[in-house]
């Protein structure tokens, strides 16, 4: 494929791959980035390109998967389970690897918006300032919100169903 055809082919379908980011990664500089890493392949892969018949459908799969393999990149709970494990004494390995599994599995049953507010909070150490930049939201609302998010936790954790 030519550059001008790359041109005009693919780069006029950068705004429907940048919310395809966006609506996954919810940040804008996450979906710039997912965005330019996926030109970056696109590019990488000219030659073979045009084969593809819907560009659109196929960039937008394309995305999906870069925004997949970082969303995947950004969970903490392999990391954390492994730094919990190293430390801890042979005996009680175990009992630290079902905590921590236990902990994910609450997480994961919280509603998605305190979930995002504990993981900004707790996992990435964000102040309640730098929360309220980066979601738009007020500073109260998000400390009621993370506050609720604990209370909502510690009552999944403590009464798995």
């Amino acid at each position: 494929m030519t550059d001008s055809a790359f041109h005009t082919v693919w780069l006029p379908l950068q705004e429907r791959f940048y919310r395809v980011a966006f609506y996954m990664l919810e940040n804008e500089a996450d979906a710039r980035d997912a965005l330019q890493d996926l030109y970056l392949k696109l590019w990488g892969l000219r030659d073979h390109l045009e084969l593809i018949r819907q560009p659109s459908a196929y960039g937008a799969m394309l995305m999906r998967n870069l925004c997949i393999d970082r969303i995947r990149k950004r969970q903490p709970s392999a990391e954390l389970e492994d730094t919990m494990a190293e430390k801890a004494p042979p005996d009680q390995e175990l009992i630290l690897r079902e905590s921590v599994a236990g902990l994910y599995d609450a997480i994961q049953k919280l509603p998605p918006g305190q979930r995002k507010l504990l993981t900004l909070r707790f996992i990435r150490g964000l102040s309640y300032e730098e929360i309220e930049k980066e979601t738009g939201l007020s500073g109260l609302n998000i400390r009621v919100q993370v506050s609720l998010a604990r209370k909502k936790l510690k009552q999944l954790y403590e009464n798995p169903r």
